[in-house]
């Protein structure tokens, strides 16, 4: 019983992806083109979006490795 649901589930998802992909190729084919200016903007866009997601993984690296990223504690002793 579990295993007919998977595949249910995953033909039914596999049939959304597909509809999906069907409606977005014919918007795209129904746009008009873009100049070439909107694709090296555009161009430029992703590779800034990269650049910036690959510093700040690399920051999160650094810092994890630095121990920046370790709670807090005191090297004092307890008063009593």
């Amino acid at each position: 019983m579990r295993n007919t649901n998977r595949w249910l589930l995953a033909a039914l998802l596999a049939a959304l992806l597909v509809g999906a992909t069907w409606y977005c190729v014919s918007v795209w084919q129904a746009a008009p083109s873009m100049p070439l200016y909107g694709n090296i903007i555009l161009g430029a866009a992703a590779v800034l979006v990269l650049v910036s997601g690959c510093g700040l993984i690399a920051l999160i690296f650094y810092s994890r490795r630095k121990g920046y990223d370790e709670p807090a504690r005191s090297n004092r002793t307890q008063r009593q």
